[in-house]
């Protein structure tokens, strides 16, 4: 029974020996009391390890919390950044827009008092030649503002552009030359070609082109046609029907090579090339320009464009 005994607690002893872990030399070492100690030393050890492995778990679970937290106000600064950038783009937008419309008005304004200092001029030229033209005649008659298509006359270009042109800044007419007692023929010549040019001054170009094209069928032989043919070119121009505006241009120089607006004609058939890209026509026609007119106000502004073709590399 002792026996019986002795190998139970030898039992219990080498499980608690296998539990704790200690070599197999000291199993026959140690007392029963000394492995009860170590026992509840151990038990004691494992209670403060789930001690310190609960508190470093809330310590986790907060830290786990607070970078949660710090996710949230990163998220919510960035949409913040992104709200205020949108408030500054929507700014900057209005105040665009409200510059675009201020640049609109003063260009109306431009337009406005541009109008209205060529019709000054225009009416004080009428006025001024009106007189002369009523002293030349004994004052029985005034004739009508109409430009003179004679061979000598200069060029009326006065400035380089480099797109549409607007008429009502370049169009200049002269008093034609005509008897005191002129035939109705020439009188409807007149008042026809006053009419279309007239519409074309102001910018009514659609209804300034029928009007030309009805002129040049009815009156294809008029002192009045080579600069009718002209107008009706630089109609297309302006409305930047260049393709179009060619054809009227070579036009002038093929049907009234005598006209003065030859010069005018060549000049703008240069800028339509050019605005077509065509470089290689557009030089060749401002050179001839320049060779033939040296002395003209189109062969400078031809020059003009030819080192402008030059400086773009053309």
């Amino acid at each position: 029974m002792g026996s019986a005994k002795d190998l139970i607690r030898n039992a219990a002893l080498g499980l608690l020996l296998a539990v704790t872990g200690l070599p197999a030399y000291a199993q026959s070492a140690l007392t029963p009391e000394q492995l009860t100690l170590r026992v509840e030393r151990l038990t004691e050890l494992s209670q403060r390890s789930e001690t310190k492995l609960g508190t470093i778990q809330e310590q986790l679970a907060k830290l786990t919390e607070d970078m949660s937290r710090l996710g949230r106000l990163i998220d919510n600064r960035a949409m913040l950044d992104m709200i205020q950038l949108v408030d500054q783009l929507a700014e900057e937008i209005s105040q665009l827009n409200g510059a675009i419309e201020q640049q609109g008005f003063d260009l109306d304004n431009i337009k406005k008092r541009q109008r209205e200092l060529y019709l000054d001029i225009d009416r004080r030229l009428r006025d001024l030649e009106s007189g002369t033209a009523a002293q030349a005649s004994g004052g029985s008659i005034s004739v009508p503002q109409l430009e003179t298509p004679t061979p000598a006359a200069p060029a009326t270009t006065t400035g380089e552009q480099s797109s549409a042109i607007v008429p009502s800044t370049s169009i200049t007419e002269t008093t034609a030359s005509v008897s005191p007692t002129p035939s109705v023929t020439q009188s409807e010549e007149k008042s026809a070609y006053q009419a279309a040019f007239d519409t074309l001054k102001e910018g009514r170009y659609k209804k300034a082109k029928t009007e030309l094209k009805t002129f040049l069928t009815r009156y294809p032989n008029s002192s009045y046609a080579g600069n009718a043919q002209y107008w009706l070119a630089e109609a297309h121009y302006v409305t930047r029907n260049f393709e179009q505006g060619i054809a009227e241009f070579k036009r002038v120089l093929d049907k009234y090579p005598g006209s003065n607006k030859v010069p005018d004609a060549m000049l703008k058939l240069g800028y339509t090339f050019y605005e077509l890209k065509q470089f290689p026509q557009a030089k060749q026609i401002l050179s001839d320009l320049r060779a033939k007119f040296p002395n003209e106000t189109a062969a400078r502004l031809a020059v003009k464009r030819l080192d402008r073709i030059r400086k773009e590399g053309h």
